[in-house]
């Protein structure tokens, strides 16, 4: 009974490893419909991402899609954290030039709102500096997390127009 369970246990594995590379599926199993499931499931994904992230998905219009499915199809969702989770782990994979401003704001109070631990991002209470600087006009901007109070943030002018 228990070499049952490990064998099966295995195999499930064994499926939703394939079904996040989109490949490698096991024997038995019908490899366009397991391709076109793992498609549905990384597209799913995706939007679910977009969602979370609207400035990050616009700023890599129309290549959204096609970057996030590559990306996915590398790395399995996070366990915990969701969209938002795996949405900073997809722009972590990103150039700086891949992405505007707005983005990188995204992405900063992101950053302010979970932290790794074990490789797993989390919610935290814990205190957080970060700052970006923003290409038009010159700015700094800075965000703060206080524990319990919540995120601040500041815009610093670091030059002229």
């Amino acid at each position: 009974m228990a070499a049952d369970r490990r064998g099966y246990g295995e195999r499930q594995a064994q499926l939703l490893s394939a079904l996040v590379a989109g490949r490698g599926f096991p024997d038995g199993f019908a490899a366009d419909k397991a391709t076109d499931a793992s498609r549905s499931l990384r597209r799913k994904r995706g939007r679910a991402v977009a969602k979370a992230w609207p400035a990050l998905a616009l700023a890599l219009r129309p290549r959204f899609d096609e970057r996030f499915d590559a990306f996915a199809r590398g790395a399995a969702a996070p366990a915990s954290g969701g969209a938002l989770a795996d949405g900073l782990a997809f722009a972590w994979t990103l150039d700086r030039g891949d992405v505007d401003d707005d983005a990188r704001v995204e992405v900063l109070f992101a950053r302010a709102r979970l932290v790794r631990r074990a490789g797993v991002p989390l919610r935290r209470r814990s205190p957080f500096v970060g700052a970006i600087a923003l290409h038009e006009p010159r700015r700094l901007l800075v965000v703060v997390r206080f524990a319990p109070g919540g995120l601040r943030s500041f815009v610093l002018r670091t030059g002229r127009r």
